[in-house]
């Protein structure tokens, strides 16, 4: 994976561009290319910032302003199905897929119980052949 350009560098090529040089100039006398010096002086005359935005690292869960509640509903119910959580999410205007409140609950560390009087099925045996 690639690494955002130092703000050195960025700040040499705005610097060339407000010197004078063409897109392509700044480009060459940089090491970058054309479209770097585009994206970055967009950002320049959009934000007065040179600096990246964040790069890589921790993204948050959409269901974290309804933690107390899905909580409080899991406790309250503990075998409460996803598709179930999804129907009330969806009443209080809340649509998540139910991949993303599977996620979240074991972000949250609820585990899925299984009844130990439940076995797994298994093929039937074959006799011995002769």
């Amino acid at each position: 994976m690639g690494k955002p350009y130092s703000d050195d560098l960025r700040r040499g090529i705005v610097l060339s561009i407000e010197a004078g040089h063409t897109y392509e100039e700044a480009a060459e006398l940089s090491g970058v290319s054309v479209s770097s010096v585009s994206r970055l002086l967009t950002r320049w005359r959009n934000t007065g910032s040179i600096s990246p935005e964040k790069f890589g690292g921790y993204k948050g869960y959409a269901l974290e302003p309804y933690r107390r509640r899905i909580e409080r509903w899991v406790d309250a119910q503990p075998d409460i199905t996803l598709a179930e959580l999804q129907a009330r999410l969806a009443e209080e205007e809340v649509v998540v897929s139910k991949t993303a409140i599977f996620r979240f609950l074991r972000h949250l560390e609820f585990a899925l119980k299984k009844k130990p009087t439940r076995r797994r099925t298994r093929p039937a045996r074959r006799g011995r052949s002769a």
